[in-house]
C-alpha cells in the first residue's frame, strides 16, 4: 500500500534502476580490485514504476525522477499513462568507471526526468536557461548508501524545481540527501524509507543541519556555496531562515 501524494508540491526522488542494471553493478578500488556489487535492494517493479507516475501526476508541480539511460522511454509511457506531463530527460554525466570488458565505451551518464503535475498554466522553474547537463562527480567509498546522490547535485535539484516554503516529497528517500538539500534551503520535506536502518540515518542526517552529521555533506555544500550556481541561490534566498 503505497502512500497518496497530494500534499507535494514538488517529487524529486531515485527509484531502483531495472533489473540489468542490478545484475551488472560492479564497483572497483585499488585494495579490492573490481567486483559485483550487491545494492542491498530490488530493481524496479512496474508497480513501483507505476506508483511513482501517480505521484507525479498527483505533485502540483515538478517531478525529478533518476533513471537509467536506457528506461527513459518507459518512464515516459508511465507518466503520460498516469496523468502527468512529460518534459524532457536531461543526462547526469558522473564520474565512471572504466569499462572492465574493454570491448565498448563504458556508460558515464545517467538521465534524470522532469515531468509536471496537476498544476495548469504557465511552468517555472530557478534554473539556468543555457542547461544542457549536470555534471556533479557521484559519490565513492564503502560507507555511504549504494545509491546515494552527491548533496551538491541535490541542492541544485531542490533549488531549481521548487520555491521556498514549498513541500518536497521523496518516498524512496534512501539516505535522506534530498531531505538535506530540502532543509538547507527552506523547503518542507516528507521522505519515506522502507529500509530501516537506512530510515533512522536519513532522519539523524536531516535533522543535524545545519551543523551536518556527515562531513561529506560538509564539504559538497562548501563545494555548491562556492559555485557560481550556489552563489546565485543564496543571493535569491537572501534573508530567507535558511541561511
Amino acid at each position: 500500500m503505497f502512500p497518496h501524494c497530494s500534499f507535494a508540491d514538488v517529487l524529486i526522488t531515485d527509484p531502483p534502476y531495472r533489473a540489468h542494471v542490478h545484475k551488472n553493478a560492479t564497483s572497483q578500488s585499488t585494495a579490492r580490485g573490481a567486483r559485483h556489487r550487491d545494492l542491498g535492494f530490488e530493481h524496479l517493479s512496474e508497480e513501483l514504476r507505476s506508483y511513482v507516475a501517480r505521484c507525479a501526476a498527483e505533485t502540483r508541480r515538478w517531478s525529478v525522477i533518476f533513471s537509467d539511460v536506457e528506461s527513459v522511454g518507459e518512464w515516459k509511457a508511465a507518466l503520460e499513462k498516469n496523468g502527468a506531463t512529460y518534459v524532457r530527460a536531461i543526462p547526469w554525466v558522473r564520474w565512471s568507471m572504466p569499462q572492465l570488458s574493454g570491448d565498448r565505451p563504458p556508460q558515464g551518464a545517467e538521465m534524470v526526468i522532469v515531468a509536471h503535475g496537476r498544476e495548469g498554466g504557465r511552468k517555472h522553474w530557478n534554473g539556468p536557461g543555457n542547461l544542457t547537463h549536470f555534471a556533479n562527480k557521484c559519490l565513492r567509498g564503502e560507507e555511504k548508501h549504494k545509491a546515494e546522490k552527491p548533496l551538491d547535485l541535490m541542492l541544485d535539484l531542490v533549488s531549481w524545481f521548487s520555491d521556498a516554503g514549498e513541500t518536497v516529497y521523496d518516498p524512496l528517500m534512501g539516505s535522506g540527501t534530498t531531505g538535506v538539500a530540502s532543509a538547507i534551503l527552506g523547503r518542507s520535506f516528507c521522505g519515506v524509507e522502507i529500509d530501516r536502518v537506512w530510515e533512522e540515518r536519513a532522519k539523524d542526517r536531516i535533522l543535524s543541519v545545519p551543523e551536518f552529521a556527515w562531513p561529506r555533506d560538509a564539504e559538497r555544500h562548501r563545494r555548491w556555496v562556492e559555485d557560481g550556481a550556489g552563489k546565485r541561490v543564496l543571493k535569491m534566498h537572501q534573508g530567507a531562515k535558511a541561511w
